[in-house]
């Protein structure tokens, strides 16, 4: 946990992210974050093919860099309600970094309290007058 808060902690910087800040990480963020989930991906799963693990990569990756947008997506409200993370939830954890840890599945913060709703937070959606 101390490894990832403190190559993960620099990315930080913004407060307020904006759709290409999601590619200013430390080389030992993009390690555990990116390369990681790919690795055990790729050993996990033994059934996939090159173009599978290509699909889950590309996925991963414009998942990652969607939340770091400033825009809400019309597949929000869906994505919240199947406890996925969103672009309003990603901006919860880069105001705070104590909330929202969950780049992907909200689901761990929701169960351990360290969820916290976009609307909670700001009264609104995240984005409006921005």
């Amino acid at each position: 946990a101390m490894c990832g808060r403190i190559s993960h902690k620099p990315h930080h910087k913004y407060t307020n992210p904006k759709l290409f800040d999601a590619f200013d990480g430390s080389v030992p963020d993009t390690a555990i974050m990116i390369l990681a989930p790919l690795f055990v991906t790729a050993h996990v799963v033994r059934t996939c093919n090159v173009w599978t693990y290509m699909a889950f990569g590309s996925t991963y990756a414009n998942w990652l860099t969607l939340i770091h947008s400033e825009v809400t997506f019309p597949w929000e409200g869906v994505f919240r309600k199947l406890g996925l993370g969103t672009a309003a939830d990603h901006h919860v954890h880069h105001k705070f970094f104590k909330y929202n840890f969950g780049h992907l599945f909200m689901w761990f913060d929701m169960l351990v309290g360290s969820y916290r709703s976009p609307k909670e937070v700001w009264g609104k959606e995240f984005n409006v007058g921005v």
